[in-house]
């Protein structure tokens, strides 16, 4: 059976048991936006595989849930929240950035309407997803829901994870073989990715996300309850070291450490740590060794450590990207493009003074600003700024409303933030749709007054106390 057909039928499988599912699911929780919520979650539990044009599997979840909650609710509105009105203006103008550069850079009439579909459906689609879930009350609710669905989708994909590394699973699937160029190439079977099965940065920003989430739950319950919390984040802080991926592993146990930090909370926070290492130490060392013929034998545990001393050519593509934003400002050279077109010239922009460029840009400022101009780059640096400030404020505000799930929140954004410029996270569907749903459920939809509660079902405009 062709690829195309089989992908075609799954899609078809999966939106055909996901509307039952959102129902079953409201219905236990006793809350209408229940089910389309957990399906905006569950986006990185289907794997990237090209349905038709820029659509793929793992967009079909949160397109079924943010249609039943486009069903169940009023059309969102902006009301206010000039904060939430600079995401949208920078929103906008990347939009514009990309429709630009889509008719600019297309090489016929059908590649302009696709690249179109991608430059306006994408944030687009984003936006309603965030939209409808900020007017999804109340509030108390909203938070706790979208936390407790993050939370579950990252511990399911850490206990994938794990299982492909420890057990190899048909087809390898779950893992990434490690390249020659890393300390763990020939010595662990390979790199985890989940079950979405891009690449260990993209699971590893997943991470990034859920785990200060899950560690805000985890301080949020008492007795057994928190600590099978703790117990959930310790698993995904063991599958976010075995992805090897540095800067993840880095920013997401230091988001953790700081919340337990600043919520006074450092039992939990110690054992979701110390859970992480010795899990990941334990597995690495179990299924891990030997190494490369005509190398040093190495264990699981030494390739922990020495995956720190490989080399890293971010400074190269950061130098690529950028360059080709100065000879290409107006219009970029097109969405998606951008390791191919350093591929194609790698005098010009593959060797530079940091060394050889062979990725994308892993900067998600700068990857806009290659494939769409100034004018996109800019835009996508006033919207990480405005979301980094939104993080903030939600740190902030958790003190007056005594809401741990707000810090957590917070750091979670922060963490995903500081990924994103070392990683392309705007451009995957599933990590942009988790960031949708982080911002929806804490930061469009948060309340305007402390101790003020949203009572009503249907509640407020997306943009109220944003």
């Amino acid at each position: 059976m062709p690829d195309t057909v089989l992908a075609a039928l799954i899609a078809v499988a999966t939106v055909t048991l996901a509307i039952p599912a959102a129902r079953l699911i409201s219905a236990v929780a006793e809350w209408a936006p229940a089910g389309p919520i957990a399906l905006i979650a569950a986006s990185p539990l289907m794997p990237h595989v090209p349905v038709i044009a820029s659509l793929s599997l793992d967009d079909l979840l949160p397109l079924v849930g943010g249609a039943l909650l486009a069903l169940q609710l009023p059309a969102p509105r902006v009301s206010g929240g000039r904060l939430l009105r600079f995401v949208l203006a920078a929103i906008l103008a990347a939009t514009v950035a990309r429709v630009v550069s889509s008719f600019a850079n297309a090489a016929s009439l059908e590649g302009a309407f696709v690249s179109l579909i991608q430059a306006i459906g994408r944030p687009a689609i984003l936006v309603g997803l965030a939209a409808y879930v900020a007017i999804s009350g109340p509030a108390e609710r909203r938070y706790r829901f979208a936390a407790m669905a993050i939370a579950l989708v990252g511990t399911f994909e850490a206990v994938f994870g794990l299982l492909a590394f420890a057990v190899p699973l048909p087809g390898g699937i779950g893992l990434q073989v490690a390249g020659p160029l890393e300390s763990v190439y020939g010595v662990c079977r390979g790199r985890i990715t989940g079950t979405l099965g891009l690449s260990p940065n993209h699971i590893g920003a997943m991470f990034v996300l859920t785990m200060p989430i899950t560690l805000g739950l985890a301080l949020k319950s008492s007795g057994w309850r928190a600590w099978l919390w703790a117990a959930a984040g310790a698993v995904q802080g063991a599958a976010l070291i075995l992805t090897f991926t540095r800067s993840s592993i880095i920013v997401a146990l230091a988001a953790c450490v700081v919340l337990a930090l600043y919520e006074r909370r450092l039992r939990h926070g110690a054992g979701l740590i110390a859970g992480s290492v010795l899990l990941a130490i334990l597995l690495s060392t179990v299924t891990c060794g030997g190494g490369v013929a005509g190398t040093r034998p190495l264990s699981g545990v030494t390739a922990l450590g020495t995956r720190f001393e490989d080399g890293n050519d971010r400074l190269a593509l950061w130098y690529a990207a950028a360059r080709i934003m100065v000879d290409y400002p107006i219009a970029g050279i097109g969405l998606g493009r951008l390791q191919e077109f350093v591929a194609t010239h790698p005098a010009t922009y593959g060797t530079t003074p940091f060394g050889t460029a062979t990725n994308s840009a892993h900067n998600t400022i700068l990857l806009a600003g290659a494939e769409t101009g100034v004018l996109g780059g800019l835009a996508t640096l006033v919207l990480n700024l405005a979301l980094a400030v939104a993080a903030l404020g939600l740190i902030w505000q958790r003190r007056a409303r005594r809401e741990v799930l707000l810090s957590a929140a917070g750091f979670s954004l922060v963490g995903y933030l500081v990924q994103g410029m070392v990683n392309n996270l705007f451009t995957v569907p599933a990590t942009s749709v988790l960031l949708a749903l982080l911002v929806g459920a804490f930061v469009a939809g948060r309340e305007p007054r402390p101790g003020q509660a949203d009572q009503r079902q249907h509640a407020r405009p997306a943009s109220e106390g944003g």
